[in-house]
């Protein structure tokens, strides 16, 4: 008989999983950075390719706790400006709003990010479902 889990939240996947096989949780970040790249290029395809390098900080993560994606970096330290607005350049003071010369319009939602990733929720939703239950089955779990 194949052992039963009942899942409510990522903890409990990695949980059910590490009690199956050792080696899956493992599996299951090798499955979620897909997803993540799948959500990376997603943000780039909105991100104007005028903007330097701003679509391509965008890198896919993956941890045994879920999928993630990073953007800005040193490659482009702007990017929050980008996406979110406000200012920067010459005589920006750390701390002190709209100083700096130059300034983008302040959008508390963002413009790329988080936009990007509430117009393809059910999509990212059902390859992070896909993700765990590809990790499920490679532990020997049924998954239903």
């Amino acid at each position: 008989m194949t052992p039963g889990v009942k899942v409510q939240g990522l903890r409990e996947v990695v949980s059910a999983l590490r009690e199956a096989d050792a080696e899956a949780p493992k599996r299951l970040r090798e499955h979620l950075l897909p997803v993540a790249r799948l959500v990376a290029s997603r943000i780039a395809s909105k991100v104007p390719r005028d903007e330097g390098d701003a679509a391509a900080s965008l890198s896919a993560r993956a941890g045994q706790r879920g999928a993630s994606v990073a953007f800005g970096g040193s490659s482009a330290p702007y990017f929050p400006w980008l996406d979110f607005g406000g200012s920067v350049g010459k005589g920006h003071r750390p701390g002190v709003p709209w100083s700096g010369s130059v300034t983008r319009p302040w959008m508390p939602g963002g413009r790329y990010v988080y936009p990007t990733i509430a117009e393809h929720r059910d999509e990212i939703a059902e390859a992070a479902l896909d993700a765990m239950a590809a990790a499920a089955t490679g532990a020997g779990l049924k998954v239903s």
